[in-house]
Protein backbone atom coordinates (compact mmCIF):
# COMPACT_ATOMS: atom_id res chain seq x y z
CA UNK A 1 0.00 0.00 0.00
CA UNK A 2 3.12 2.49 1.13
CA UNK A 3 4.52 1.86 -2.57
CA UNK A 4 1.00 2.74 -4.26
CA UNK A 5 0.78 5.79 -2.46
CA UNK A 6 4.41 6.67 -3.22
CA UNK A 7 4.45 6.16 -6.99
CA UNK A 8 0.97 8.00 -7.07
CA UNK A 9 2.58 11.09 -5.22
CA UNK A 10 5.70 10.44 -8.06
CA UNK A 11 3.13 10.54 -10.86
CA UNK A 12 1.56 13.50 -9.66
CA UNK A 13 4.71 15.24 -9.06
CA UNK A 14 5.81 14.70 -12.73
CA UNK A 15 2.38 15.79 -14.16
CA UNK A 16 2.92 19.26 -12.73
CA UNK A 17 6.47 18.89 -13.98
CA UNK A 18 5.69 18.54 -17.67
CA UNK A 19 2.52 21.34 -16.88
CA UNK A 20 -0.06 18.64 -17.68
CA UNK A 21 -1.74 20.02 -14.31
CA UNK A 22 -0.91 23.35 -13.93
CA UNK A 23 -2.90 26.30 -13.66
CA UNK A 24 -3.21 27.10 -17.22
CA UNK A 25 -4.64 23.64 -17.93
CA UNK A 26 -7.51 23.62 -15.26
CA UNK A 27 -10.86 24.79 -16.39
CA UNK A 28 -12.06 27.05 -13.72
CA UNK A 29 -15.72 28.74 -12.98
CA UNK A 30 -16.71 31.48 -12.02
CA UNK A 31 -20.83 31.76 -10.68
CA UNK A 32 -22.88 34.77 -10.28
CA UNK A 33 -25.34 35.22 -7.80
CA UNK A 34 -29.22 33.70 -8.89
CA UNK A 35 -31.55 36.34 -9.46
CA UNK A 36 -35.20 35.75 -8.80
CA UNK A 37 -37.99 36.60 -11.56
CA UNK A 38 -40.82 36.26 -12.91
CA UNK A 39 -39.89 33.82 -15.52
CA UNK A 40 -37.57 31.82 -13.54
CA UNK A 41 -33.83 32.12 -11.96
CA UNK A 42 -31.05 33.63 -14.05
CA UNK A 43 -27.25 33.34 -13.46
CA UNK A 44 -24.42 33.57 -15.32
CA UNK A 45 -20.95 31.58 -15.48
CA UNK A 46 -17.34 32.09 -16.81
CA UNK A 47 -15.60 28.97 -17.19
CA UNK A 48 -12.35 28.43 -18.74
CA UNK A 49 -8.45 28.46 -18.95
CA UNK A 50 -6.17 30.68 -19.31
CA UNK A 51 -4.61 28.69 -22.51
CA UNK A 52 -8.31 28.18 -23.93
CA UNK A 53 -9.79 31.65 -23.21
CA UNK A 54 -13.40 31.68 -21.40
CA UNK A 55 -16.80 31.25 -22.36
CA UNK A 56 -19.65 33.50 -20.64
CA UNK A 57 -22.72 30.76 -20.14
CA UNK A 58 -26.35 32.35 -19.35
CA UNK A 59 -28.56 30.05 -17.12
CA UNK A 60 -32.64 29.92 -16.68
CA UNK A 61 -33.64 27.27 -14.25
CA UNK A 62 -30.31 25.63 -14.11
CA UNK A 63 -30.56 24.92 -18.12
CA UNK A 64 -27.87 26.71 -20.51
CA UNK A 65 -29.69 29.73 -22.70
CA UNK A 66 -26.79 31.40 -24.13
CA UNK A 67 -23.12 30.87 -24.41
CA UNK A 68 -19.98 32.50 -26.10
CA UNK A 69 -17.12 34.38 -25.41
CA UNK A 70 -17.83 36.82 -23.73
CA UNK A 71 -21.43 38.59 -22.62
CA UNK A 72 -22.43 42.16 -21.79
CA UNK A 73 -26.00 42.61 -20.60
CA UNK A 74 -26.89 45.95 -22.33
CA UNK A 75 -29.97 46.72 -20.76
CA UNK A 76 -30.55 48.25 -16.89
CA UNK A 77 -34.17 46.89 -16.40
CA UNK A 78 -33.92 43.77 -14.82
CA UNK A 79 -37.20 42.72 -14.51
CA UNK A 80 -38.26 42.53 -18.28
CA UNK A 81 -38.37 38.87 -19.34
CA UNK A 82 -36.49 40.22 -22.71
CA UNK A 83 -32.94 40.79 -22.61
CA UNK A 84 -30.35 42.01 -24.84
CA UNK A 85 -26.47 40.97 -24.42
CA UNK A 86 -23.96 42.27 -26.40
CA UNK A 87 -21.06 39.99 -27.76
CA UNK A 88 -17.91 40.57 -26.38
CA UNK A 89 -15.78 38.85 -29.87
CA UNK A 90 -14.76 41.69 -31.74
CA UNK A 91 -15.02 41.60 -35.72
CA UNK A 92 -11.93 41.76 -37.54
CA UNK A 93 -13.67 43.76 -40.10
CA UNK A 94 -14.77 46.47 -38.33
CA UNK A 95 -13.04 45.97 -34.46
CA UNK A 96 -16.51 45.81 -32.53
CA UNK A 97 -18.93 42.71 -31.57
CA UNK A 98 -20.23 40.77 -34.92
CA UNK A 99 -23.49 40.67 -33.20
CA UNK A 100 -25.95 40.85 -30.42
CA UNK A 101 -28.42 38.86 -28.97
CA UNK A 102 -32.00 39.36 -28.09
CA UNK A 103 -33.33 36.78 -25.14
CA UNK A 104 -36.61 35.88 -24.72
CA UNK A 105 -36.81 34.25 -20.95
CA UNK A 106 -41.10 34.43 -21.73
CA UNK A 107 -40.94 31.65 -24.03
CA UNK A 108 -40.38 28.11 -23.31
CA UNK A 109 -37.66 27.02 -24.21
CA UNK A 110 -36.16 30.28 -23.76
CA UNK A 111 -35.61 31.77 -27.18
CA UNK A 112 -32.44 33.91 -28.37
CA UNK A 113 -31.67 35.44 -31.72
CA UNK A 114 -28.32 36.73 -32.74
CA UNK A 115 -29.08 39.89 -34.73
CA UNK A 116 -26.87 43.07 -36.08
CA UNK A 117 -25.41 44.30 -39.23
CA UNK A 118 -22.82 41.78 -41.11
CA UNK A 119 -19.40 43.52 -41.03
CA UNK A 120 -20.23 46.62 -38.65
CA UNK A 121 -20.44 47.72 -35.52
CA UNK A 122 -23.27 46.75 -33.73
CA UNK A 123 -23.57 48.63 -30.50
CA UNK A 124 -26.67 48.70 -28.37
CA UNK A 125 -28.47 52.43 -28.45
CA UNK A 126 -31.70 52.27 -27.05
CA UNK A 127 -34.78 50.10 -26.85
CA UNK A 128 -38.73 51.18 -26.90
CA UNK A 129 -40.50 47.78 -24.70
CA UNK A 130 -43.80 47.66 -25.37
CA UNK A 131 -46.52 45.36 -24.39
CA UNK A 132 -46.59 42.90 -27.62
CA UNK A 133 -43.79 45.14 -29.98
CA UNK A 134 -40.33 46.54 -29.20
CA UNK A 135 -38.20 48.50 -31.24
CA UNK A 136 -34.08 47.64 -30.82
CA UNK A 137 -31.91 50.59 -31.82
CA UNK A 138 -28.07 50.16 -32.46
CA UNK A 139 -25.96 53.32 -32.16
CA UNK A 140 -26.63 54.90 -35.99
CA UNK A 141 -30.41 54.89 -34.92
CA UNK A 142 -30.28 51.21 -37.36
CA UNK A 143 -33.59 49.93 -35.84
CA UNK A 144 -34.83 45.84 -35.36
CA UNK A 145 -38.37 44.77 -34.57
CA UNK A 146 -39.39 42.07 -32.20
CA UNK A 147 -42.83 40.75 -32.08
CA UNK A 148 -44.33 37.15 -31.17
CA UNK A 149 -40.59 35.44 -31.42
CA UNK A 150 -40.16 37.13 -34.57
CA UNK A 151 -37.08 39.65 -35.33
CA UNK A 152 -37.95 41.75 -37.90
CA UNK A 153 -34.72 43.61 -39.96
CA UNK A 154 -33.80 47.13 -41.36
CA UNK A 155 -33.90 47.19 -45.20
CA UNK A 156 -30.42 46.92 -46.60
CA UNK A 157 -29.47 49.90 -48.71
CA UNK A 158 -28.56 53.21 -48.84
CA UNK A 159 -30.12 54.14 -45.64
CA UNK A 160 -28.95 51.28 -43.79
CA UNK A 161 -25.10 51.88 -45.41
CA UNK A 162 -25.64 55.75 -44.44
CA UNK A 163 -25.94 54.73 -40.62
CA UNK A 164 -23.35 52.63 -40.65
CA UNK A 165 -20.58 54.03 -42.74
CA UNK A 166 -17.29 54.31 -40.98
CA UNK A 167 -16.30 54.19 -38.52
CA UNK A 168 -19.17 51.95 -37.40
CA UNK A 169 -18.15 49.84 -40.31
CA UNK A 170 -15.16 48.23 -41.22
CA UNK A 171 -12.24 49.96 -43.84
CA UNK A 172 -13.13 49.09 -48.11
CA UNK A 173 -16.41 47.85 -47.20
CA UNK A 174 -19.53 49.58 -49.65
CA UNK A 175 -22.81 49.68 -49.53
CA UNK A 176 -23.42 46.20 -50.28
CA UNK A 177 -21.70 44.72 -47.16
CA UNK A 178 -24.21 46.60 -45.21
CA UNK A 179 -26.46 43.36 -44.74
CA UNK A 180 -28.97 43.13 -41.79
CA UNK A 181 -29.55 39.70 -40.59
CA UNK A 182 -31.74 37.52 -37.43
CA UNK A 183 -30.94 34.05 -36.46
CA UNK A 184 -32.10 31.71 -33.94
CA UNK A 185 -29.30 30.79 -32.09
CA UNK A 186 -29.75 27.03 -30.81
CA UNK A 187 -29.35 25.88 -26.84
CA UNK A 188 -26.32 25.37 -25.58
CA UNK A 189 -25.49 21.79 -24.78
Amino acid sequence: MKSLVNWTFVVICMAYAVGALSKDNVEDCNRSKVKTYPFGEVYRSQCGTAKTGYRDTIYLNGSAVLSDSQLFDDDSNSDRSIRIYTSGESSPQSGCSPRLYLVDFSKKPAKVIAFGVKKACNEFHWASWGEKRSVIALKKNVKFVYEDGVMTLPKAGKTLWDSIEPPHAGPGLSEEDAVPFAEEVPQPK
